[in-house]
Parts: structure tokens; C-alpha cells; sequence
């Protein structure tokens, strides 16, 4: 029997679980994708006049941890059996100022004021728990969570992967899950499609 899926808010009370998620040496994140395991899903925090790789895991860490601290790091994480199975980083557009730029994209234009916008960059799925809708789980509870808050547009970022592509791939989310959950596409890029939920007409 699988056990069940329940999301929770990023919070300083759950940077503890957020840690564990992602630390390489235990942690089971990137337990299958060693490379990112430096990650710590601070790349799209980062300016691109920083150089990503001279950023250590330790550095990393610090940052957002410290970031989760001051409540300037938002995003879900999926439990399942008291356990961290999956993140979703998913948070207002003014708390990722560097993300469009990290994409090589612009920046979609907004129908409503920014504070009212928000994007979702990044998904992280524990590997013995893909394909079990976890992913969707986040989505659905992100998307909940940012309508009864006011916001009104969310965007988000699927890469174009091919058939051959691997879970790495597909770290945005791919475009099927965001067609499912009412996502439309509002710019076509080369490498990066950019789709869009309203959650709520402009006002009047």
C-alpha cells in the first residue's frame, strides 16, 4: 500500500527537512544525479553575473538556509510517512528576480501587478517516488495555496525534452503536467516553453 502524499508550506520550521532532503552525503534529492548535488535549489536565486560554478555545496546550504530563515525562500515540500519525498520551488515572481535571466528567457509579460505573479522553476522528486503523483501533488497544492493568497498568474518553465529524456530533464515539470492543470502556452523558445495559469481574471 503506497503510503499517502501530503504537501506542506516551506517554512523556518521545515528548513530542517528541507536540509536533510537535499544534503548529498544522506539525503535523497540528487541521490541518483550526484552532480546537482551542490544544488541546494539556490541556482535560480543567483545572479548571473555570479559565476554558479564558483559556488560551493557549503555555500549553497548557507545561502539558503539562511534565506529560509528570513522568510525570503518559499516553495512546497511532499511528505510521505513522515519523510521528505519531493520539493516544488514555487513562489512569488519578485522572489526570483534572477530566474528569466538563468533561462535565457524574458521575462512574460504580466497582465496584473507583480505582486500579484508568481513562477514555479524547479521540481525535485525523491527517484523511488516518480511517477507515483507526487509532482502533481505539488502543483495542485501550489496552485491552491497561491489563489487563496491573491495571486492571479502563475507561470512556469517546462524545458523541450525528447523521448530519450531523463528525470534531469524534465526538473521543470513537463508540459503535460501543466496542459492537465489548466496551463496555457504563451511563449515558444527554443529550448524552453513558458506556459500560464490564471487563477483569477484582472480585476476591473
Amino acid at each position: 500500500m503506497t503510503a499517502p502524499i501530503t504537501v506542506e508550506r516551506l517554512s523556518p520550521g521545515r528548513r530542517a527537512d528541507f536540509l536533510r532532503f537535499f544534503d548529498h552525503e544522506r539525503g535523497p534529492a540528487f541521490a541518483d544525479n550526484p552532480e546537482w548535488a551542490k544544488c541546494y535549489c539556490h541556482f535560480y536565486h543567483v545572479p548571473r553575473e555570479i559565476a554558479w560554478s564558483s559556488l560551493t555545496a557549503e555555500d549553497n546550504r548557507a545561502a539558503m538556509a539562511a534565506r529560509i530563515d528570513a522568510g525570503e525562500m518559499e516553495g512546497f515540500l511532499a511528505y510521505a510517512d513522515g519523510e521528505v519525498v519531493g520539493w516544488l520551488n514555487a513562489q512569488p515572481r519578485h522572489k526570483l528576480p534572477h530566474a528569466c535571466a538563468r533561462l535565457d528567457v524574458a521575462p512574460p509579460e504580466l497582465t496584473v501587478p507583480a505582486h500579484e505573479a508568481a513562477a514555479i522553476v524547479c521540481f525535485v522528486i525523491a527517484p523511488g517516488w516518480r511517477r507515483r503523483g507526487v509532482a502533481r501533488a505539488l502543483l495542485d497544492a501550489a496552485l491552491a495555496s497561491f489563489a487563496a493568497r491573491g495571486i492571479r498568474v502563475v507561470d512556469a518553465y517546462p524545458f523541450k525534452a525528447g523521448p530519450d529524456a531523463g528525470a534531469a530533464d524534465h526538473y521543470h515539470g513537463p508540459p503535460s503536467l501543466f496542459h492537465a492543470a489548466g496551463f496555457a502556452v504563451v511563449d515558444d523558445g527554443e529550448s524552453v516553453t513558458v506556459m500560464r495559469r490564471v487563477l483569477a481574471p484582472p480585476a476591473r
